[in-house]
């Protein structure tokens, strides 16, 4: 106990320096300080036991192995939620990786770590490969699916990558707004002739292509002005290598959906060099099946028509005839004048109690949104590559 308390100590005071540097919005920061920015910007906390363990002073583990393992556990995290898959049995996973790897020599450590991820085949904890990550984020509405932290993360992850290519301070951190290139209301500024041009123009607005950090933020006039005007004004602000690309990128040309479609592409490399994983990693799992229904929200039924905004539900169980909820934009309910984020989170306003909203909510004509839900998957043929929504 003697040796113990001052050991407990140094590890509480090391994890008060990380937290400290991670809450300043500039200077450098070290990858175990960086991991915990991260966490606390994409909201999980699930590698502090591991930095703790990689940190010990008793163990002593040398700096670039212990990088070396953060930058893997990250890969295996970030990519998970890149595909919004969830995060509740990964906690699990990480205190098995810590006690795998007690007794192991610092020049295996890597190796262990990286072997006994790649070897999870389970849709709860499986480490996802390149493929999924680029099949699903090549159209995936990412603005409108991860929270802003999150988003904002991984647009600073991109910045830092590439500004490490020329030895340039890491961005800072001072919640830096995010900027649609192609703005949001680009109907007056960037007409569109057909039907055809509107939708493939709508699909792309909140696309991670489109999306780029700004230094401030553009009045509203100018973030949705023309490409000409709105140009400008980015070359006034800019400082960041993301804006930069795109100004680069359009010194001769406008801004289209082939600029997007290439930029998103592009953007989805860099992130999964940031979060890499071992060579020849496909990510497969043995259970596909649990994935057919994950990262389906109403936002999906909304997208593809299946709902409208403005549609009412109706309450199937028997302790609330006559019960409602409205679609909002943004694939959100309404429930007795309050709005709640998910069909779960409408139930069990409620039953008070929690409650599997696809199945507690009915369209008009009676059909569970379970099964709405179900046919649209059917339909499209969607490849399962998508978290459960609630």
């Amino acid at each position: 106990m003697k040796d113990l308390l001052p050991r407990i100590r140094r590890q509480a005071d090391m994890y008060e320096s990380w937290t400290e540097a991670a809450a300043k919005n500039d200077g450098h920061l070290s990858a175990v300080e960086m991991a915990v920015y991260r966490m606390r910007a994409s909201g999980v906390e699930l590698l502090k036991p591991l930095l703790l363990f990689l940190t010990d002073p008793l163990r002593n583990i040398p700096p670039a192995v212990a990088e070396e393992i953060i930058r893997s556990t990250e890969s295996w995290v970030y990519r998970r939620q890149l595909l919004r898959l969830s995060n509740s049995d990964l906690g699990r996973i990480v205190a098995e990786v810590i006690r795998s790897i007690q007794n192991t020599a610092d020049a295996d450590l890597v190796d262990r770590v990286t072997t006994h991820l790649t070897r999870l085949n389970v849709t709860s904890t499986y480490w996802p490969g390149d493929m999924e990550v680029r099949s699903a984020l090549a159209t995936e509405s990412v603005y409108r699916r991860y929270p802003r932290a999150r988003m904002r993360m991984i647009l600073e992850s991109a910045e830092n990558f590439y500004r490490s290519e020329t030895h340039q301070p890491q961005v800072e951190r001072n919640r830096l707004p995010i900027e649609h290139v192609l703005p949001q209301s680009w109907q007056e500024s960037w007409p569109a002739g057909t039907p055809e041009e509107v939708e493939a123009r709508s699909s792309r607005v909140h696309r991670l292509g489109n999306l780029t950090l700004l230094t401030q933020s553009l009045n509203s006039k100018v973030s949705n002005a023309a490409w000409d005007i709105k140009r400008k004004a980015l070359l006034q602000h800019n400082t960041l290598t993301l804006t930069g690309r795109i100004l680069s990128e359009t010194e001769n040309s406008g801004w289209d959906e082939t600029l997007i479609d290439r930029r998103t592409d592009e953007l989805i490399g860099t992130l999964l060099q940031v979060w890499p994983t071992p060579y020849g990693h496909q990510g497969t799992v043995v259970d596909p099946q649990a994935k057919s229904v994950e990262g389906i929200d109403l936002r999906h039924l909304i997208d593809a028509g299946v709902l409208s905004v403005g549609e009412t539900l109706h309450s199937t169980h028997r302790d609330f005839p006559g019960s409602t909820a409205t679609v909002l934009d943004g694939g959100k309910l309404e429930v007795q004048g309050k709005t709640y984020a998910s069909p779960s989170a409408a139930a069990k306003s409620l039953r008070k109690r929690a409650t599997n909203g696809w199945y507690f909510w009915a369209i008009r004509d009676g059909q569970r949104l379970m099964n709405v839900r179900a046919e649209f998957i059917a339909q499209r043929q969607l490849p399962p590559t998508l978290p459960i929504a609630e």
